[in-house]
């Protein structure tokens, strides 16, 4: 085709979009072309060709340099579609996008090339293998069965979660538990007191002396025992034999009560008698080699060993040592070079627990007195009196005299003043005001009352008449004195006091 041609071409696509006159059965490729020719036959209009004839004279191929380019897309060229018919203009119609002349001529060429290309890619793109997918198995949201299935599931889910967390739980309260008792057991800490004689045999081991205590309820932890032990390096070092044992020992007091005896180790053997204070006490064990004085008394005033009766003592700021008054008077034997908390412990202490038995307790509760009270009073009464009826008749002018309206409120017992001038003034240094402060807590001249401590160390005679005074013979006396050779006069009133001082000698 020369220019002349395509021009004409073009014009008529130009005059066919303008005229709208085009026809409904037009389709595809045969209704461009067939417009072309009505708008450009020559005279012999009339004269018909085939389609497919018409077609063929302007069948351009790929090398034809005479092609018409595509023509440029018009966004505002009306779209070319036939009107719509009479019946139908009562309807509305679909609004459909303009479709330019060019896009009419080529569009369904290049649209079924694009078409067979896709399918071309299509068919030359390999499959996705999809043979190790499992399609999950979808269960009916509704499905009873389903549901119950999941509510089962979730419920042992949380039955398992449960029960590990309780398992882990329980083992780690059961290790505390075991450790803490352990520790217990090892310094004898919160354990109920309780004697025993405890039986060694020849020949035992360290694991069947172990269940031997355990038995009779001085260890709690045989294990723990046996393990310790071999830390001290006393596995082979215990003694058999009878051994008066407490709950409340600790393991090293134990080594030490159940230890053998070394083949040059001295023993001593001292007594200890009713009235002894602990300093006095102290002394006695440094003179003969057991301990030194100054550890002693250190034990005495700060040592801690949780027997039961230690939550009934006093416990004001003001009593000078905490143990005196606990330190059994009794005979003991020690080794020589002991641990002064031992010697503490498993001597004076153990004794004394030993000899409070229950009954001392029931007759307490009667009375309304507590221990640090029968104790206290037991020592003013050990030291003011020597055979047991003067110390049952001491102890019922005290009574008489602590009684609630009595008019007599202070014991007025000269060996309150005595402890304080001799165990606690000559310590306490130039401090006035700490020095009073003992003065009126121990001398009943000053301190109402009891004193706030016990003065000496009582033995069982006093704490037995400090819990039974002879209210027969002396339930009305409020006063009594004793000469120089230890006789005693009682009396009911001042009066009768000053005539019994006279008759004494005593001024």
């Amino acid at each position: 085709m020369n220019d002349k041609e395509f021009e004409e071409f073009f014009k008529s696509l130009e005059n066919n979009d303008n005229s709208g006159s085009a026809k409904d059965d037009y389709a595809g490729d045969e209704f461009v072309f067939s417009g072309f020719f009505e708008d450009n036959t020559t005279a012999d209009k009339n004269k018909t060709e085939k389609p497919s004839e018409r077609r063929a004279a302007f069948d351009f191929s790929d090398d034809d340099d005479f092609a018409p380019p595509p023509p440029e897309e018009d966004e505002d060229e009306a779209s070319f579609a036939p009107p719509p018919s009479i019946d139908d203009e009562d309807e509305p119609q679909p609004k459909k996008e303009k479709e330019s002349a060019a896009e009419k001529l080529f569009g369904g060429i290049f649209s079924k090339n694009d078409e067979k290309k896709k399918e071309k890619a299509k068919k030359e793109e390999p499959a996705p293998d999809y043979s190790d997918y499992e399609e999950p198995e979808e269960e009916p949201a509704d499905d009873p069965k389903a549901r119950e299935k999941r509510k089962r599931k979730i419920i042992a889910n949380w039955l398992t979660t449960i029960i590990w967390v309780s398992g882990v739980l329980a083992v780690s309260v059961f290790i505390a538990y075991f450790a803490l008792s352990s520790i217990n057991d090892l310094v004898g800490f919160s354990k109920a007191s309780h004697e025993a004689q405890v039986v060694i045999p020849e020949g035992a081991t360290l694991g069947e002396i172990a269940d031997i205590l355990k038995d009779n309820g001085i260890i709690d932890e045989p294990f723990t025992f046996e393990v310790y032990a071999h830390i001290k390096k006393m596995q082979d070092r215990l003694d058999a034999g009878t051994f008066s044992l407490n709950s409340n020992l600790g393991y090293d007091q134990i080594f030490q009560a159940l230890r053998k005896k070394d083949p040059g180790q001295q023993t001593v053997t001292l007594t200890f008698y009713e009235g002894m204070t602990a300093s006095q006490i102290a002394k006695k064990l440094e003179e003969n080699g057991v301990c030194g004085y100054d550890e002693f008394m250190e034990a005495v005033d700060t040592a801690s060993f949780d027997y039961e009766f230690e939550s009934m003592m006093g416990t004001s700021e003001y009593i000078y040592h905490k143990w005196e008054g606990y330190l059994f008077p009794d005979t003991y034997e020690f080794y020589l070079d002991m641990n002064p908390r031992s010697v503490l412990a498993t001597k004076f202490l153990n004794n004394f627990n030993n000899k409070i038995t229950a009954s001392y307790y029931e007759r307490m509760q009667e009375l309304g007195m507590s221990l640090d009270e029968v104790i206290t009073l037991a020592s003013v009464i050990q030291s003011e009196a020597a055979t047991v009826d003067d110390m049952r008749g001491v102890s019922a002018v005290f009574h008489n005299r602590l009684e609630s309206g009595s008019g007599l409120p202070y014991l007025q017992s000269d060996v309150t003043y005595f402890y304080y001038r001799d165990e606690i003034e000559p310590y306490i240094g130039d401090d006035e005001a700490l020095d009073e402060a003992y003065h009126t807590s121990y001398d009943t001249y000053y301190k109402k009352g009891l004193p706030v401590g016990p003065v000496c160390n009582p033995g069982a005679n006093a704490i037995e008449a400090a819990l039974n005074p002879d209210m027969e013979k002396h339930g009305k006396d409020y006063y009594f004195l004793a000469d120089s050779s230890g006789k005693f006069y009682w009396a009911k009133t001042h009066e009768e006091h000053e005539a019994n001082m006279a008759a004494a000698g005593v001024g």
